[in-house]
């Protein structure tokens, strides 16, 4: 009986083992979406602040096109 029992112990470590193993593989897959994820905010990030941009330039265009239009309607 004893036999057997460190027969079955020896065999519940070895799955230990591979239950490490494969959640040593999960970290690294988690490490690797993270990773992903903050380029992937960056680069949003980055992309926003050249929209920001983008919408600021043409207010300020449309801004001063109005101001011109208006001044030519009442000289004109």
């Amino acid at each position: 009986m004893d036999k057997r029992f460190e027969a079955v112990d020896k065999r519940f470590e070895a799955v230990d083992k591979r239950f490490e193993t494969v959640n040593k593989r999960f970290e690294a897959v988690d490490k690797r979406f993270e990773d992903l994820i903050h380029y992937m905010d960056k680069r949003f990030e980055d992309l926003n602040k050249r929209f920001t941009m983008m919408f600021t330039f043409m207010n300020i265009g449309l801004g001063i096109l109005i101001a011109i239009t208006v001044l030519f309607k009442f000289i004109g």
